[in-house]
């Protein structure tokens, strides 16, 4: 098992992190170096972005991991031989990932220029100030100096304090300018999106000083995207897939997926994310067991041929495994035209009375009265 250095800091020309070991070592005749560009080539451990950071191909998501054990699951990730953490303000954990880090730095697990890790902006932070305050409060959370991904969650704008309220007064450009100053500034490495449809993303680089260098999408056999994931890879955005393993289930049962893994003597699990890391797509599995994070991270020592990635092909049901509401892109698009608006007008009220503020979610100051100060 190989992962690639991070960020700008690479372990030596045809090196890895080995997991377990802390040292660098040359790659395998499968792992070779850096891809060039946004859309890597099969093998590789990790993609050059267009920010000309690094980014590993594999990492740890933590979304959906309960407080309480992101800790340890972080901990764990980096004994291991992980170097790419993938986290937001909404998943109310970025504290826990903190204390992991600070763990890590003092025991010589890891140290900072070792990892790549990223973040979110979540939806009601588009206004400049908020911005900022959001991507300060992170850094707080995880106790570092900087981002080496920052991205905006969702292509929506709301009012500050609330959920599916609409912002007239802010814009996705406006927030991006933003990000773009706090990269001249030094808080973030590379600046991308999440969630953001093909029109959405032309519409922000028409008038982008710093091109979108990540789009994260909802991306497995299930729901592969692949003209998103083409058209972002050919203007040289790379693709992160986030719930890879389509939150497993009869996926992982699946007779192709099976009959795949038999043949290569590897894991269902492991088929579904090689599968994303041979299309170029970067992959974040989410896990809280010790021994399926090594596992996930097993993806580099077989690949998948010609036929198997054509009998993957047959999984697209076109169908989503995390639908948000707010969503306008894939399958829970057409369900939300109707869905949005009205969860919108049922939630106004609610929001006269009372705010929530994401990034406290969990800890004292997440709702308070609508009329006070933060």
């Amino acid at each position: 098992m190989s992962f690639a250095a991070a960020s700008g800091a690479p372990l030596g020309a045809g090196a890895t992190r080995m997991p377990g070991t802390g040292v660098g070592t040359h790659r395998d005749v499968r792992a070779r170096s850096t891809a060039p560009s946004s859309a890597s080539a099969p093998g590789e451990t990790s993609v050059r972005l267009s920010s000309q950071a690094t980014q590993p191909m594999v990492g740890l998501g933590t979304w959906q991991a309960p407080k309480g054990q992101v800790r340890d699951a972080v901990k764990a990730a980096l004994e291991t031989g992980y170097v790419h953490l993938d986290c937001a303000a909404a998943y109310a954990n970025e504290d826990e990932v903190g204390e992991a880090l600070e763990d890590a730095f003092a025991r010589g697990v890891a140290t900072r220029t070792d990892l790549f890790v990223t973040s979110k902006l979540w939806n009601d932070r588009r206004r400049p100030e908020d911005v900022r305050a959001g991507l300060l409060q992170t850094l707080k959370d995880l106790r570092l100096e900087y981002l080496d991904l920052y991205l905006i969650h969702w292509p929506v704008c709301w009012r500050r304090g609330t959920l599916m309220q609409d912002d007239a007064d802010a814009s996705i450009l406006e927030c991006w300018r933003e990000l773009e100053r706090c990269v001249d500034e030094g808080l973030i490495r590379s600046i991308g999106v999440s969630n953001f449809s093909r029109p959405k993303l032309e519409e922000l680089i028409r008038d982008a000083r710093i091109k979108p260098a990540v789009n994260q999408i909802e991306s497995h056999p299930l729901l592969p995207n692949t003209e998103l994931v083409r058209w972002c890879q050919s203007n040289d955005i790379a693709v992160t897939a986030y719930s890879p393993l389509a939150q497993g289930g009869a996926v992982f049962t699946d007779s192709t997926v099976a009959s795949i893994a038999d043949k290569h003597g590897v894991t269902p699990a492991q088929v579904l994310l090689r599968w994303n890391v041979e299309r170029g797509v970067v992959v974040i599995p989410k896990s809280v067991t010790p021994k399926r994070i090594a596992q996930n991270a097993e993806v580099f020592g077989f690949g998948l041929d010609d036929d198997d990635m054509r009998r993957m092909e047959s999984l697209d049901a076109d169908v989503t495994t995390t639908p948000s509401p707010w969503s306008d892109v894939g399958p829970a698009a057409r369900r939300n035209k109707v869905l949005r608006p009205l969860l919108s007008a049922v939630l106004k009220p609610f929001f006269w009375i009372i705010k929530v503020d994401v990034q406290r979610m969990g800890r004292t100051g997440f709702i308070s009265w609508a009329w006070s100060r933060d």
